[in-house]
């Protein structure tokens, strides 16, 4: 089981990175590893831990959800906005205001500073 699992996500991290345009060299060096490792990783031969997790995520943004399930976050959402309870459908919409507001807040506080980090 584990090695399907593993298999699974190895394929899912090689589309991510043929569809980031990145070669195997320059993704196990950016994440210190040795390409053989790497490569281990994209055939599932080796589990990706936490913390590579993290780091995927944080270099090239990588949706996680996708990369360990197979489905996207907007897939999630969507669903569930379209077969949701009225309740379900209020509190996912309240959810996503109040992250609009706190990276409208972000984005005006980092536009001070010269940084533009969201947009």
């Amino acid at each position: 089981m584990t090695e399907l699992v593993n298999g699974k996500i190895g394929r899912r991290l090689r589309r991510v990175r043929l569809m980031l345009g990145i070669k195997v060299k320059d993704m196990a060096e950016s994440l210190d590893l040795t390409v053989g490792h790497y490569r281990k990783l994209e055939r599932g031969e080796h589990a990706i831990n936490l913390s590579l997790l993290i780091l995927l995520h944080g270099k090239y943004g990588i949706d996680l959800n996708y990369l360990i399930t197979g489905r996207a976050r907007e897939e999630d959402l969507a669903r569930d906005l379209v077969c949701g309870n009225p309740e379900e459908v209020f509190f996912l919409l309240h959810r996503l205001l109040d992250s609009r507001e706190k990276i409208y807040g972000d984005v005006r506080e980092e536009g001070r500073n010269g940084d533009e980090k969201y947009c």
